[in-house]
């Protein structure tokens, strides 16, 4: 009889309250809103001395990394120590913005993990369920949003 692969060693149970901080560059900047204006297709114009709500949570600028993961992402990764290849599937966010980031925001990300726990699908494979917070700042401390992401690992099928 061959074991059920578990995702939740003890290895990876050792990253609950892992963290990782990143600091943008540079500022925010106008052009930077302009074009996450134009790309959601708002009016650029409207957003001269604020951003749209949610480019904070949509670009990889703010982490400052130049080199793509193996998948290609240029974002934050955990790199979590799975015992098999897995895909990462974004399970939802909770957005909580305290105001408005501003052109000239020097932005902060301070991730952590807060939680780590194993679910099983309808078919008995095993789902790795992450939850990490972000607290983005300003270089003055204030806050500026939060978001609790959650990930879900799932095996990678080994037949394709």
């Amino acid at each position: 009889m061959i074991e059920p692969v578990t995702l939740l060693t003890d290895e990876v149970r050792t990253w609950v309250g892992a963290t990782a901080v990143y600091t943008a560059p540079e500022e925010l900047s106008r052009a930077s809103i302009r074009a996450f204006a134009l790309a959601i297709d708002s009016d650029p114009d409207r957003w001269t001395s604020t951003a749209p709500p949610t480019l904070i949570f949509e670009t990889c600028q703010l982490t400052g990394l130049s080199e793509r993961d193996m998948s290609g992402y240029l974002g934050h990764d955990w790199g979590l120590p799975l015992p098999v290849p897995c895909t990462m599937i974004r399970g939802g966010n909770d957005y909580r913005i305290g105001r408005p980031a501003r052109p000239d925001d020097v932005i902060t990300t301070s991730w952590k993990i807060t939680q780590i726990r194993e679910r099983h699908d309808v078919d008995g494979v095993p789902l790795l369920i992450v939850v990490a917070v972000a607290v983005y700042s300003a270089a003055d401390g204030g806050q500026i949003a939060s978001n609790t992401e959650t990930l879900i690992y799932r095996p990678r099928d080994s037949s394709s």
